[in-house]
């Protein structure tokens, strides 16, 4: 066998076991960001606490005043919650996508074209996360990298919350309409 065909496997291996790797966290991680979700409440109401947490400088106040080993420590920490929080705000991502499924089943005029931008947002941001979760592995702090799969999820709340008003519009003038025809109001004949 030529060399190539031994790198080409040993890549796969890699990829094979890294695809693993990141669905047993995800998974695991999962029950433990419910704790950060409060019912009518966003996750991304947390990320300034993330942002100051994985800063730069406050790795440094942390080096000058405790030292080398507990800025390892806390850094540690900060990255466990970090990863809390990236799974929190996949989970509301997952949960906003269900209601956009939802409002599409309700909504008459959802096209092709609608579908495929749901899957293509929701590739997007699981790549995103798998690319933070690996940047936070190896002791980076990608807050750019946060702050877009944040701004990506706070957008589709808001375009959800104007599709549910759209929505609870147009349910107010059916049923006001029915209500008058009721009444007699308007002629249907």
């Amino acid at each position: 066998m030529s060399p190539v065909l031994y790198v080409a496997a040993a890549v796969s291996v890699v990829l094979v076991a890294l695809l693993i790797w990141s669905l047993r966290s995800s998974s695991g991680e999962r029950h433990d960001a419910r704790t950060l979700d409060d019912p009518g409440r966003s996750n991304l109401q947390y990320f300034p606490q993330i942002h100051q947490a994985l800063a730069g400088e406050d790795h440094e106040f942390l080096i000058s005043r405790g030292g080398a080993k507990l800025a390892r420590l806390v850094a540690g920490e900060r990255r466990d919650v970090a990863l809390q929080f990236l799974a929190a705000l996949q989970e509301e991502f997952d949960r906003l996508m269900r209601l956009a499924r939802v409002i599409a089943a309700l909504s008459p005029e959802v096209q092709p074209v609608q579908e495929f931008e749901r899957l293509r947002l929701t590739v997007i941001l699981h790549c995103r996360v798998q690319a933070i979760r690996a940047r936070l592995a190896f002791g980076a702090r990608p807050l750019p990298e946060m702050n877009a799969v944040s701004t990506l999820v706070s957008r589709l709340a808001v375009r959800m919350e104007a599709a549910m008003k759209e929505l609870g519009e147009r349910a107010a003038l059916a049923a006001e309409l029915a209500s008058a025809a009721d009444r007699g109001d308007v002629d249907v004949a």
